[in-house]
């Protein structure tokens, strides 16, 4: 599971007899799409987790839209029985980068005039957002 907000990809048990529920409450949404990662592999996101106030979001390589909240991996095309993942949590996450907004402060460099007046060199003019992208942070042995 990778957690963009954390950044933590790590591996958790899931009980294959419970179905798909467990994934569910992993991603924490109450609808999930599936995401083909590979041809032995899937993904599964919330399909509703663009929306106003995201913090957090991955890019996954490939994929055309950032995908919000928590992702699953498992082993096979989506459908239950899923299995373990057979690619290792290295090369699984070389896949992704953890995104999340920042917001710079922009100073005057010298006096300006502005809508609002004047503004003093030094003084904060505005702010500035930029998309900070990081690996996954990788969290051996939990399952």
């Amino acid at each position: 599971m990778l957690d963009p907000e954390t950044t933590i990809f790590k591996p958790v048990e899931l009980p294959v007899s419970m179905g798909i529920r467990p994934v569910y409450d992993l991603v924490g949404c109450r609808l999930l799409e599936v995401v083909r990662f590979d041809e032995r592999h899937t993904l599964f996101v919330d399909e509703e987790g663009l929306k106003d106030g995201l913090t957090a979001f991955t890019a996954f390589e490939g994929f055309p839209q950032p995908i919000a909240g928590r992702i699953v991996l498992v082993g096979g095309d989506g459908s239950s029985p899923y299995t373990s993942p057979l690619v290792s949590l290295e090369d699984a996450a070389k896949h992704f980068k953890c995104c999340r907004p920042v917001l710079d402060p922009v100073f005057a460099q010298t006096d300006e005039m502005s809508p609002g007046g004047i503004i003093i060199a030094g003084a904060l003019a505005g702010l500035q957002c930029r998309i900070e992208r990081r690996d996954p942070t990788l969290v051996e042995g939990e399952a």
